[in-house]
């Protein structure tokens, strides 16, 4: 198919943009490493992952399946590799996955990939850990992606007849959340879908409830993208969801769109941590609780 015009040229850009940002970076020594695993068994690059653990006491950490950004048209599971081997320094057997990109796959093909990377992890991760906790995080398209399935997963209306996994909890990084705000008819990710496939995917934020889980909501003062948060924020208090919602970047401008991608960035690291430890109280309290 015919890619348009600024769709190649800003994956050109992002990508040099990011390999600037990584620049320097090696993989981490203690981490284990299962790559490439075929999470649909079709045998598509789209559909890979790797999962990553610590060779020290890996087998009894939680879960963290990570699901990228770049405007549903850009990024892979090795743009994340830093990042995500990161994480699992934090304690986590981390789940790093490719899926399907528009234009070449449109709505709802990303969405419907990550819903089987879930499938996947739930029905393998007893071959990476004992631990039965498992969470969500995505910056960006990536958030948006963690957003819609867990409307999906706890709203039954909006699912349909479709057959969705549970979930535990999420961070939701950098995203945007209502996309009746978009300019959603001229996103290359939906601008093929059928007239009711994009309704429900515009009207996505309205079926949230009260199923939704958990969550860390992170933005940057920095960021274009800040005021698209706002609306998941006022959703999630109005819905009554348990959330802790920071703000990172005041006073370091550099800091901005998916900061926390940035190895470099000390409000980077410490969004990391601080979402890491999120995740282990509420592990905690899940434990205690059993």
């Amino acid at each position: 198919m015919n890619i348009p015009k600024e769709i190649q040229e800003s994956r050109i850009a992002w990508a040099a943009s990011d390999a600037k940002r990584d620049s320097g970076l090696q993989e981490p020594q203690g981490i284990e490493k299962f790559c490439d695993l075929d999470y649909a068994g079709d045998g598509i690059t789209e559909h890979l992952l790797d999962v990553y653990r610590p060779v020290q006491n890996g087998e009894n950490l939680p879960v963290l399946i990570s699901i990228h950004g770049g405007g549903w048209f850009y990024g892979d599971k090795e743009l994340y590799r830093f990042y995500c081997m990161h994480m699992a320094e934090l304690g986590f057997v981390v789940v790093n996955c490719n899926y399907r990109l528009a234009p070449e796959h449109p709505y709802p093909a990303a969405i419907a990939d990550v819903c089987q990377v879930i499938r996947w992890t739930l029905a393998h991760r007893k071959q990476y850990t004992s631990n039965p906790h498992w969470f969500l995080v995505g910056d960006s398209a990536g958030a948006q992606l963690v957003s819609q399935y867990c409307i999906l997963a706890g709203n039954a209306a909006y699912r349909e007849q479709l057959d969705f996994a549970t979930y535990d909890h999420t961070a939701l990084n950098c995203g945007i959340y209502d996309m009746s705000l978009e300019n959603i008819h001229k996103n290359i990710y939906t601008q093929e879908a059928a007239p009711e496939q994009q309704k429900l995917f515009e009207q996505v934020l309205t079926y949230m409830n009260s199923s939704f889980p958990p969550s860390y909501l992170m933005a940057s003062v920095n960021d274009g993208l800040r005021p698209r948060t706002t609306p998941m924020q006022q959703r999630l208090e109005a819905c009554g969801i348990p959330f802790t919602f920071a703000e990172y970047g005041e006073g370091v401008p550099s800091d901005s769109h998916v900061f926390h991608l940035n190895l470099y960035s000390e409000n980077g690291k410490a969004c990391n941590q601080a979402e890491a430890d999120f995740f282990h109280r509420l592990e905690q309290q899940q434990t205690r609780h059993a």
